[in-house]
């Protein structure tokens, strides 16, 4: 099971572009495969829940939030919500 939850759009350094994250499965695989620095609190922090939600310990949301604070940490995440302000 991959515990969807809404997007989470990231530039991904290696691919050149944004890409969506859609689920504790992607975002896990992401942390542990692609992520562009090595160490951080947030990193360590959104692994652990995300394994905690594939566990069934923590829930996507939780996962997905973890995901975002780690991707702002990493400096790779894009708030198309804020961008232009």
């Amino acid at each position: 099971m991959s515990h969807p939850f809404p997007p989470v759009t990231i530039e991904s350094r290696r691919l050149g572009k944004p890409e969506n994250i859609c689920s504790v499965t992607e975002a896990a695989e992401f942390l542990l495969m692609k992520w562009p620095v090595h160490q951080g609190p947030k990193l360590k922090a959104a692994r652990q829940r995300c394994f905690d939600a594939l566990d069934g310990n923590a829930s996507a949301a939780d996962a997905r939030s973890a995901f975002i604070e780690a991707a702002k940490e990493a400096d790779i995440f894009v708030d198309y919500i804020n961008q232009g302000k």
